[in-house]
């Protein structure tokens, strides 16, 4: 009798901290584990909101009867982890922000399963992203506080790793720095792509006479560091990650510029363009 329970146990925790490292495009719980911790050492109430959202994605993807090896992968997870962590990072704590992160974590699940059937892209992020754009409209008709700020404007000469820090939304580089290790951990290729996505968009940005504060917090590094993860996958090519990495500047510049929260769009967009072309190129050929 207690080694099922064991065994159900192991798979619910190895589910919940691989959809934490899925985050950042991993398949690794003790990456998961040390993303977590990242969070925490910046914002004990984020790492909070992450838990909380995780494990609401998990649970509604086990009692939904989705396929058990994409729970496990962490698949149905990350974009939970997401909006739990977005969500405090946007509004203060209170009953009202919790039950959103329940809500918003359970309708991902919904968007992933449709968009892993009915999509030809990866979904990436595009769940909690158009979740948290949903909630965001809302906002003013909710019971909701926003918090001071939503941009963190502490700087550092530390923006590479600021940025690192900034894919799970924290601006801090002991917590870049651990997000970094993690990604190591997993995939050292990875590492390098988030590594050489980060510094060439933060160039780019300087070379553009942007916010330097928007620079050195790192807020145009984390969607390059992510889209160059996502397109080194599979590809021995560099074009392609190094092309998604720059392509995420004036995507994030268009959306700043609308005044639309930004999230991970630009990691999205810039990688579902790359895929398109690389997908027509291998049609024609």
């Amino acid at each position: 009798m207690t080694k099922p329970i064991l065994t159900k146990l192991k798979y619910c925790l190895v589910s919940i901290f691989r959809g934490i490292s899925q985050v950042i495009l991993q398949k690794n719980a003790l990456s998961g584990f040390l993303f977590l911790l990242g969070v925490a050492l910046n914002s004990a109430a984020m790492a909070l909101g992450v838990i909380l959202g995780v494990t609401t994605a998990t649970i509604c993807a086990s009692i939904l009867n989705y396929p058990v090896k994409q729970i496990e992968d962490g698949l149905f997870g990350y974009n939970g982890a997401l909006i739990g962590v977005v969500i405090f990072l946007l509004y203060a704590p209170s009953l009202m922000t919790v039950l959103l992160i329940v809500g918003g974590s359970a309708l991902t699940v919904l968007i992933m399963r449709f968009m892993m059937l009915h999509f030809v892209l990866p979904p990436y992020a595009a769940p909690y992203i158009l979740v948290i754009w949903a909630i965001w409209i809302l906002a003013l008709t909710l019971d909701v506080v926003p918090t001071a700020t939503f941009e963190n404007e502490n700087t550092s000469t530390w923006g590479i790793f600021e940025g690192i820090g900034q894919i799970i939304f924290q601006n801090n580089a002991i917590t870049g720095i651990c997000f970094l290790i993690g990604i190591f951990i997993s995939n050292k290729s990875h590492a390098f792509w988030g590594i050489i996505g980060g510094l060439l968009a933060t160039l780019l940005a300087m070379f553009l006479a942007l916010s330097p504060t928007l620079i050195l917090a790192g807020l145009f590094g984390y969607n390059a560091s992510l889209s160059a993860i996502a397109l080194s996958n599979g590809s021995k090519q560099w074009l392609a990650p190094l092309t998604g990495s720059v392509l995420t500047v004036p995507i994030a510049m268009a959306f700043m510029s609308a005044d639309i929260i930004v999230l991970t769009s630009p990691f999205v967009i810039a990688s579902w363009i790359i895929l398109l072309i690389q997908r027509k190129l291998t049609l024609t050929h």
